[in-house]
């Protein structure tokens, strides 16, 4: 084997040789080409089959907005609905062809997005209609024949079939081999090519296989079916009447959690259907299945890009009621669903054994009586002590309380501000300073808006507000100018203010799904640059809502203490070949009491809305030096531990103080640190950035840029800051293992990393064959489950430490 790695080594030398002055020469040529020659940003068109409201198509139509955002596509995004879902395929295309017909303000777009098999076909047959488009790019699309047609002109495919397999090795190694399914499918309309499609990978799986098949179903059917096949037979829902034709149905959408109410789970992969009530599975990651369409809608390289794409990025998710049949190993890296409503239901149960000793009901009725005077004067002294002392403000929790009564009063409009600058100086001054500063604030702040608006002080410095609907103007008017008027305040007291804002107009949703939109709408904001005073937002979705809420309460308490419930794991890093260790990766991990185990993809996003990141990027850098150096010389073998961090954490002073600081009294050596930054950081200041990295290379820090190859800006990154080595992203390696084109593309990256003199790691190695491979193209760091998930920290000592020396007597 080592024989045929050299030889093969040898040739890929050789070929770097040759090839690699034309591969830098071509990189120069397309960098000056794209700068000489910017394209006209129009906006992103996105046609979609069925209706506003349709769980998938409203999944989609946010996560492509998202993206847009994500890329900073300055052309903005449009959305057409086809509607032929309710209306019949042909109504539904003449009279689209009609409203198109009647734009005149609008001029069509080059860049054009379809979902679904109606908006490729309208495509096909009618694309002049739609204005030509220069670039057509197609998501779920089901019909064989119509990825034919769609691919003969010029038509880029992204598929999704790959992550149902990955859903069916999930359930596998869930529930174990062999392992029956009875298969929810749809016999009309593309539901029927998606059912044959999972029939066929069920069939070419090796430990799940077919126990029967209903076409079109109802829960009664669902129960009588399963009662006749073995007891281990699992329920999956691939394309049925609650997320077919039939979800104009609203006694379609209980369906689900009428089965999850006689014990029935049901799985799936798609994410709506989960919200519908799905137990979960591999859940098909929507958010990089968009970004790959709006990727390529907007490349540079468009016409060289593959015209079949397949996304297999997904999210294991399973309902929590599943906890305890989980491996624990395992269990860290699931997203539970639902741990409210199983803690709840085991809640109910206990009352009910409890009040079920109770036999008089004259004291049951004096207790029930006594608990809601007492809750009364409860809620009174809360509207008494609710005020804010720092900033005089009432309390976001006061208008919690009051939402309820505010709604009633008919329409309105909450807002929620949020200032940058007051952020950066709590950052650089602390609290007391910062809240100084927000004092100053308050008055221009009730100036610039209507007199009876009401401000209730909102996390992270910020505020919430109340606008009735009876001022005479819509609340963006009123908000827009307030945000104006604060932009010209005097220069001395001037900090610039962003807002969300929502309309209660209508709606029923709660203040927890009020809010959590509002925080994701500041969230976005920041993500965008700030580039816009105000976004428009609508209430979350009761679940998600409920969720975000759970999580920005525990992580409001916890973050000023969080040792009880955070802590960390280890990933090694090793050679390919040997499996030898040379470095290792820090990971963050968080226990709730009562939510249990959080994975980091569900709550390090609440942490960034909340503002908490810089104080996780310090409690994990605090706690991985410190074990560093308890353990090193113990570890031989460890150059380097790596510590994942924000770049805006990396940009504070204080940040990088602290860890020279703890490098010195710890007597640990710069080199042994390495910061990762992610390749999908904010680097628009490119000269801010490398004033601020330079000092870390020049002490003797290691930097890292991860997820490198999956963003849009990765070399002109490495060609400006002081990167000393790159993590290629775990999808590129999956890519090269299925397509020649992609292997190349790996390697070349490769290259061209090396000839920047950077260390290369790659992440996701889970077979030999890989590491192999990788082998031969000369990197000598890999991570991945081939060699160790990540592990409790006295498990990698116990796997990767010597022997600690005895204590001379």
């Amino acid at each position: 084997m080592h024989a045929t790695i050299l030889r093969r080594r040898a040739a890929l030398d050789a070929m770097r040789w040759c090839l690699g002055p034309l591969l830098m020469v071509a990189l120069m040529l397309l960098a000056t080409t794209a700068q000489a020659r910017q394209p006209e940003r129009d906006a992103i068109q996105v046609l979609a089959s069925y209706h506003r409201g349709s769980p998938w198509s409203d999944e989609l139509v946010d996560r492509i907005t998202e993206a847009a955002d994500w890329l900073e596509w300055q052309g903005g995004v449009n959305v057409d609905y086809l509607d032929a879902r309710r209306l019949d395929e042909s109504a539904a295309f003449e009279l689209h062809r009609r409203r198109l017909a009647g734009r005149e303000a609008v001029r069509p777009a080059s860049r054009l997005l379809l979902i679904d098999d109606a908006a490729l076909r309208f495509y096909l047959d009618h694309a002049q209609a739609l204005g030509g488009p220069e670039r057509v790019v197609a998501i779920g699309i089901n019909a064989p024949s119509l990825r034919e047609r769609a691919m003969a002109r010029g038509v880029k495919l992204i598929l999704t079939q790959a992550v149902a397999e990955r859903s069916l090795d999930f359930l596998e190694e869930l529930f174990g081999v062999p392992l029956p399914l009875l298969v929810l499918g749809d016999s009309t309309g593309s539901g029927e090519h998606l059912t044959r499609e999972f029939l066929a990978s069920l069939e070419a799986a090796e430990g799940a296989h077919l126990a029967q098949v209903l076409w079109d179903w109802t829960p009664a059917d669902v129960v009588s079916t399963l009662s006749a096949l073995p007891a281990r037979t699992r329920v999956y829902l691939v394309e049925g009447q609650t997320t077919g034709a039939a979800d104009l149905r609203p006694d379609a959408r209980r369906w689900l959690h009428d089965l999850a109410d006689r014990d029935v789970r049901v799985f799936c992969h798609l994410p709506y259907q989960v919200r519908l009530g799905c137990a979960g599975g591999a859940i098909l990651d929507t958010r990089r299945l968009t970004r790959l369409a709006v990727e390529t809608l907007v490349s540079p390289a468009f016409s060289e890009l593959p015209t079949v794409q397949d996304v297999r990025a997904s999210r294991r998710m399973l309902h929590a009621s599943f906890h305890a049949q989980v491996p624990a190993d395992l269990r860290e890296e699931l997203e539970w669903l639902e741990v409210e409503g199983v803690m709840a239901s085991a809640d109910t149960r206990l009352s009910q054994l409890t009040w079920g000793g109770v036999a008089f009901t004259g004291l049951l009725l004096l207790l029930l009586l006594m608990l809601v005077v007492s809750r009364r004067r409860a809620r009174r002294a809360h509207h008494r002590l609710a005020v804010d002392p720092a900033t005089g403000l009432p309390t976001r929790q006061l208008l919690e309380a009051e939402f309820d009564e505010l709604r009633s009063e008919g329409d309105g409009w909450l807002f929620a501000l949020m200032s940058p600058g007051l952020r950066d100086y709590r950052q650089h001054v602390g609290l007391p300073g910062a809240q100084a500063l927000f004092r100053e604030q308050l008055p221009a702040l009730r100036e610039s808006l209507p007199r009876e608006c009401r401000l209730y002080v909102n996390a992270d410095l910020g505020v919430i507000g109340f606008l009735s609907a009876d001022q005479g103007e819509s609340g963006e008017v009123m908000v827009d100018r307030c945000m104006a008027r604060l932009s010209q305040a005097p220069a001395g007291h001037r900090v610039s203010w962003y807002a969300s804002l929502l309309r209660l107009s209508g709606m029923q949703a709660d203040f927890a799904q009020c809010r959590a939109a509002l925080d994701d709408g500041l969230f976005r904001l920041e993500r965008q640059g700030w580039r816009q005073p105000v976004i428009r937002v609508e209430p979350m979705e009761r679940e998600e809502a409920t969720r975000f809420r759970q999580l920005s309460e525990a992580l409001e308490t916890l973050i000023d203490h969080p040792d009880a419930q955070w802590r960390l794991v280890v990933q090694p890093k090793v050679s390919p070949l040997t499996g030898e260790l040379s470095g290792a990766e820090v990971l963050l991990r968080w226990r709730h009491p009562e939510l249990g185990d959080i994975a980091p993809l569900e709550f390090l996003p609440v942490v960034e809305i909340l503002g908490m990141a810089s104080r996780l990027d310090h409690w994990v850098m605090t706690r991985g030096l410190d074990w560093l150096a308890r353990h090193r010389e113990r570890l031989p073998g460890l150059t380097h531990l790596a510590i994942n961090v924000n770049l805006a954490t990396l940009s504070e002073p204080a940040f990088q103080d602290r860890l020279t600081e703890r490098l010195s009294a710890l007597a640990l050596p710069p080199s042994m640190v390495e910061l990762e930054i992610t390749e999908h950081a904010d680097f628009r200041d490119l000269d801010a950035i490398e004033r601020v990295m330079a000092p870390l290379r020049d002490h003797g820090v290691r930097l890292a840029l991860d997820d490198f190859g999956t963003g849009h800006t990765a070399f002109r990154l490495l060609q400006r800051l002081p990167f000393m080595a790159v993590k290629m992203d775990r999808s590129l390696l999956l890519a090269a293992g299925e397509r020649a084109q992609a292997q190349e593309a790996y390697a070349a990256m490769v290259y061209f990393a090396e000839r920047l003199g950077l260390s290369v790691v790659a992440e996701g190695v889970e077979s030999d064959e890989q590491a192999e491979w990788l082998a031969g193209l000369g990197i000598g760091e890999v991570q991945g489950f081939r060699y160790a998930r990540p592990m409790e920290l006295n498990d990698f000592m116990a796997a990767y430490g010597i022997a600690a020396a005895p204590n001379p007597e």
